[in-house]
């Protein structure tokens, strides 16, 4: 009995001996970094905190910060770390810049393989350098040499004051044109229309520099200065103006006029089948410039018919009154859920104006689904885009023909985004500098020019066809592009 007691009590101790080794474990933890593993003694181990830190070194070349949010109070002796994720992270990064670079790369080659091509009617070449590379060391202007004549252009441009935006932008544009495309005898010379001008000042600047070319400047105002000097020394404008009434034989209008406009989305609409059409606008000249060239085309046929509202300021701002006017105009009947009397309606103005107008058809049943909203590029704003009363509406743009290139070489000159201004004056500058070298007659040599970014032609009078495109606003205010009716086919 003693001995199966004794034996009995024996396997108990040999049992308790067991989970106390097993209790002791010594088994030591691995940091695994980058296929490298590394023994963490018992007083290097690490005791975890809801809190950050930076004091326990955990390897010789490197430390861990670990966040409350990342990681519990406790931490299990057997897990093991993996510290390399963030590396990997870094890495794809790497490879991500690498293969945009690479992209970067062609397109820029692309874009100047593109530009050195001759742009000009009669076989003239340009005077482009032949390297790919970007450098902003070269300097836009070089100082005078002894004996050397510059060949000077004139640029009038807003860098001051509200169209500062605007100017600022082309004058980059210009810079790059200079800077890739010029030589040591051609200097742009800028100035600031944002200040007030003095027509005594104009002419002596005239006397003094004897520019070869102009470029600008955005107001009429300006431009109606400029004009009369400019025409009695022969010297070519390429002007951002958009009144089409001063373009003439060399004068040349970059500027997207309202008439231009208005003619892109009324032919559209009348290319679609549309032939009743409202005509809503402000009471000014703006106003009536785009209600009577809409009417020029609408009654190109007897069949269309038209109706046009013209509202003052104080129409537009006494609510009342404007509802009973819109009524009277659209005959809305509250005992009908649709809009009868016209198929097509265009809405021109500010973009004020717009978002009053807008909404308010909305509310007399004008459904922009059925009845086609039209509209200039203004509403190619976002605060317009997003507006659910004119979902389906269209307006106009200029998408330039040869953007996408040269969007990549000006990110990687100057790190903002393109637009028309940005590419008009790149073309204006690379026109400018044609036009300088060769010294020809202007008529001659500018008829027929093809802008490389924009893709616009210049013709005689002064006009210059531009790539309009007709887009129609969607849902959340993306845009389609009705490519029917854009005057520049692909």
């Amino acid at each position: 009995m003693f001995s199966l007691i004794f034996k009995y009590n024996l396997i108990i101790y040999f049992c308790i001996l067991l989970m106390i080794s097993g209790c002791q474990n010594t088994t030591e933890k691995l940091i695994v970094e980058n296929k490298i593993s590394t023994k963490l003694s018992k007083n290097d181990k690490l005791i975890l905190r809801n809190e950050k830190f930076l004091k326990n070194k955990i390897l010789e070349k490197s430390e861990i910060i670990i966040s409350s949010k990342e990681n519990s109070s406790k931490q299990k002796d057997n897990d093991v770390i993996f510290e390399f994720r963030n590396e990997r992270l870094l890495q794809g990064r790497d490879k991500s810049k690498l293969i945009e670079r690479e992209k970067a790369k062609k397109a820029l080659s692309a874009v100047f393989k593109m530009l050195k091509q001759n742009i000009s009617s009669d076989n003239d070449s340009l005077n482009l350098k032949t390297s790919d590379k970007i450098s902003l060391e070269n300097k836009y202007f070089y100082v005078k040499q002894d004996g050397l004549i510059y060949k000077n252009i004139l640029a009038f441009l807003p860098l001051t004051g509200p169209y500062s935006k605007y100017g600022i932008k082309t004058r980059k544009a210009l810079d790059l044109s200079v800077l890739y495309y010029g030589n040591n005898q051609i200097k742009i010379i800028y100035f600031d229309t944002g200040k007030n001008i003095n027509k005594k000042a104009l002419r002596k600047l005239f006397d003094n520099i004897s520019p070869n070319f102009i470029i600008g400047p955005f107001r009429r105002e300006i431009l109606l200065n400029i004009k009369p000097i400019a025409k009695s020394k022969s010297i070519p404008i390429l002007t951002f103006s958009n009144d089409i009434s001063l373009r003439e034989n060399n004068v040349w209008s970059l500027g997207f006029s309202p008439e231009e406009q208005v003619e892109s989305v009324i032919s559209c609409a009348l290319s679609n089948g549309f032939e009743n059409f409202g005509l809503v606008a402000p009471d000014n000249l703006y106003g009536r410039i785009i209600t009577k060239a809409s009417i020029d085309l609408i009654s190109g046929s007897r069949k269309n018919k038209y109706d046009k509202i013209l509202l003052s300021n104080d129409q537009i701002n006494d609510k009342p009154k404007l509802f009973s006017i819109l009524k009277r105009f659209l005959k809305y009947n509250e005992y009908q859920t649709e809009h009868t009397r016209f198929d097509s309606i265009l809405i021109g103005g500010s973009r004020e104006f717009i978002l009053e107008i807008a909404p308010l058809l909305a509310f007399f049943n004008v459904d922009s689904r059925y009845v086609k909203i039209l509209g200039t590029e203004k509403f190619n704003l976002k605060e317009i885009r997003n507006e659910p009363s004119l979902e389906k509406a269209w307006f106009p743009v200029i998408l330039s023909k040869n953007d996408k290139g040269f969007k990549l070489f000006w990110e990687e000159t100057w790190g903002d985004d393109v637009n028309y201004f940005s590419n008009a004056g790149f073309d204006s500058g690379i026109i400018g500098i044609n036009y300088t070298n060769i010294e020809k007659d202007s008529l001659r040599t500018l008829k027929n020019i093809l802008g490389p970014i924009t893709g616009s032609t210049f013709q005689n009078g002064g006009y210059v066809k531009k790539p309009i495109h007709v887009m129609q606003i969607e849902n959340l205010g993306k845009l389609t592009n009705m490519k029917k009716c854009n005057n520049f086919k692909n």
